[in-house]
């Protein structure tokens, strides 16, 4: 990967409070080889991935389709991914200087911390609303599985209504769903 971002990621990127510094840059490469066709970034923040056997920085991020967790180490990297059907819950603990993130699902719950305080409500809350609207059986959070035509373009509607994708880019995902 150049110096070129995807834009939904140079948007996600742009939101962001707190910049990313040189070193962590290279969580973006893992992250764009790692996304599925017609996966988009809606949000990302700086943290501290929290398991049972360390503590990793890294860089989370929030898909329309899950939740990553990117380590980019110099030696190893580590990544963490949780499809958004199998998240129930999120909070944010707020502490005196950054915020703390917890994501509860039927596969795993993820805690993040030392994550800048607007960037935790801005991850959380955009996270709410994706899992509000499938609650309210709005936009579906597709599955690798789902290969529905009508529902993947409503949720590419929705990337588009968001900003996440332009106009360009979602006539061209149209038409390849439609096989134009």
């Amino acid at each position: 990967m150049g110096d070129e971002l995807r834009s939904d990621i140079e948007a996600a990127d742009d939101r962001m409070n707190v910049r990313l510094p040189r070193a962590a840059r290279r969580a973006l490469t893992i992250l764009t080889e790692d996304m599925e066709p017609g996966e988009g970034v809606l949000r990302m923040a700086l943290g501290l991935l929290h398991t049972s056997l360390v503590q990793q920085s890294g860089l989370l991020v929030l898909t329309d389709r899950r939740i990553f967790f990117i380590h980019a180490g110099v030696i190893q990297s580590h990544q963490v991914s949780v499809p958004l059907d199998t998240v129930t819950a999120v909070a944010v603990s707020k502490g005196p200087v950054y915020s703390i993130i917890k994501t509860t699902g039927a596969q795993s719950n993820v805690v993040v911390g030392r994550v800048n305080k607007t960037d935790a409500e801005s991850f959380a809350s955009e996270l709410r609303s994706l899992l509000n609207d499938r609650a309210r059986g709005g936009m579906q959070v597709p599955s690798r599985s789902s290969g529905h035509v009508a529902e993947e373009l409503e949720r590419l509607a929705a990337l588009r209504d968001r900003g996440v994708l332009t106009d360009l880019e979602f006539e061209a995902q149209k038409a390849k769903l439609l096989g134009s």
